[in-house]
């Protein structure tokens, strides 16, 4: 029986073995990628440089703060369906969702929100937060050339 079990052990080692072992020149594939001719379009763009993204101290619009997820996101949605430019953030600060709206540097760019927003939206605070900040791009003169002129 103990040389039934060695022998078989032996068996199964080499047909392990002999199923590793393989010719790797037979097993070259070619690929050919049929690509739509768009996709070069696409690669060689130049990349827009957009304006940077930063974070800075500013101030947003509370308009909503309570522990009812299904109010926040639904005092959001109605935040955006009447103010759909400005963009809107939904925190949650255990056990407290707060809904917050815009980024502005200053109070008073936020009074102004807050004075629209606070006719529909009740109790609306300004409170200090660190917001999103872009700094403007630089147009780009459409009359700049890369060549001389000969």
């Amino acid at each position: 029986m103990k040389h039934l079990f060695t022998l078989l052990f032996l068996l199964i080692s080499l047909m392990g073995k002999a199923q590793t072992s393989h010719d790797a020149a037979s097993d070259s594939v070619t690929v050919h990628i049929n690509a739509d001719p768009r996709l070069a379009l696409i690669v060689n763009k130049p990349v827009q440089k957009s304006g940077f993204v930063g974070k800075i101290r500013g101030f947003r619009v509370q308009i909503y703060n309570g522990n009812d997820r299904k109010k926040a996101n639904q005092s959001k949605l109605d935040f955006m369906k009447a103010f759909p430019g400005v963009r809107s953030y939904l925190i949650y600060n255990n056990p407290q969702f707060r809904v917050r709206v815009g980024d502005f540097k200053t109070r008073g760019e936020a009074m102004q929100l807050f004075n629209k927003a606070s006719l529909k939206f009740n109790p609306c605070m300004i409170v200090p937060d660190v917001i999103n900040y872009a700094t403007p791009r630089k147009p780009t003169s459409a009359t700049e050339t890369s060549g001389s002129d000969d």
